[in-house]
């Protein structure tokens, strides 16, 4: 059995590698053996050409792409970019040249049992395509994964239609499977079949921390209260962090600042001890166990990192009252999960959401009255 893993973030590629280090898309033990693997990253990230490279050298894989990004994206014009994603729907073999970068794409035609994705891409269509046979698996992608529909929240429904057309009447885009590492957090509408990811092994950690080059001695944070940043990119945000700094900045011995890898405005945080290491937050975790402390955030993602990967409760709270997040639909599905981790939290009143800036301060103040540096695990 051959199994390809699309990936275009870190973390995707995290999931596959737990993935197939787990083999547990293989039929039975008795397949391990025989069991092949094919990964494939889309250069679309910073640290996308050095993770295919040391994913090559552990050897896991039977194959490592380093792939371009689908060409219709570079269209402005959005007749040009609708016609060039129908070419590519009704010509899926065109895309995949351009993407492989190959004069053909017989290398990829009926040669995989099993393709596994986060995201339905175009792509990943194009690979269903031409797999026809193969079934269709999806992988945890983080907070996208527990609710909704992610691939109709992604593809128009005119889109979708048209590759149902082209595939004969079959949706490829359905899943057989969506796996995450908390299935009783999944209130997914892909798919009825919610399947459990391994959770981390010593053995896989170590095999991650190689190839994302994480040191052995990485240090742990010894601060109580985590701000986890936000990209300071318009008046309401850099206020925004303005406000935290000077708040945080009296208590500058018991914070710590992770600053976000796309924030250039770094004098902000002047004062504060920061962390712009840049080492995959869910691995750190690993190291660093959150439980007892207190992770601040506008509107991270990362927050619900230790629940989801590591069943830990840390202490939440949320700004997004006092620094607005844009409205709409990002804004109400954010809402809906910070609920569901409230009903999945043994103390739900340890997440908060503090509505004036007095507040925010107050929270903070009690939680350090509250615990010692020693409390923390």
């Amino acid at each position: 059995m051959r199994c390809l893993y699309y990936c275009s973030t870190p973390f995707q590629v995290l999931n596959a590698l737990n993935m197939h280090y787990n083999k547990i898309l293989a039929p039975s033990a008795d397949d391990v053996e025989d069991f092949k693997g094919v990964m494939v990253i889309v250069d679309v990230f910073s640290s996308a050409r050095r993770l295919a490279k040391k994913i090559k050298q552990e050897g896991l894989f039977e194959k490592v792409f380093l792939i371009d990004e689908e060409d219709h994206k570079s269209h402005n014009n959005k007749v040009k970019k609708a016609f060039g994603i129908a070419r590519d729907t009704f010509f899926p073999e065109r895309l995949l040249r351009q993407q492989f970068r190959r004069k053909s794409a017989a290398f990829l035609r009926n040669r995989f049992d099993c393709i596994v994705s986060s995201t339905f891409s175009h792509p990943v269509a194009a690979l269903c395509t031409v797999n026809p046979d193969a079934k269709y698996v999806m992988m945890d992608d983080g907070l996208a994964s527990y609710f909704g529909n992610w691939t109709k929240r992604l593809r128009s429904g005119p889109y979708l239609a048209m590759l149902k057309a082209r595939n004969h009447g079959k949706d490829v885009s359905d899943p057989e499977a969506l796996y995450v590492m908390r299935t009783e957090l999944c209130h997914t509408e892909l798919t009825d079949n919610i399947l459990q990811l391994p959770d981390f092994s010593q053995g896989f950690l170590e095999t991650a921390f190689r190839i994302f080059e994480i040191p052995d001695d990485i240090p742990a944070y010894s601060q109580r209260v985590v701000w986890l940043g936000h990209v300071s990119g318009n008046p309401e945000k850099k206020a925004g962090t303005v406000k935290m700094t000077e708040v945080f900045k009296k208590y500058k011995d018991d914070v710590i600042a992770r600053i976000h890898p796309r924030e250039k405005e770094l004098e902000l945080y002047e004062g504060l001890a920061t962390d712009t290491d840049g080492y995959m937050w869910e691995l750190q975790l690993s190291k660093t166990s959150m439980e007892g402390r207190l992770l601040v955030t506008l509107g991270s993602t990362g927050v619900f990192t230790p629940k989801l990967l590591y069943n830990s409760e840390p202490r939440l709270l949320f700004m997004y009252k006092l620094i607005p997040l844009p409205n709409g639909s990002a804004l109400d599905e954010f809402l809906q999960i910070v609920s569901q981790l409230k009903e999945s939290y043994a103390h739900p009143e340890h997440i908060y959401e503090p509505e004036t800036w007095e507040e925010f301060e107050k929270f903070i103040q009690e939680y350090l009255d509250e615990t010692s540096p020693g409390t923390l695990k």
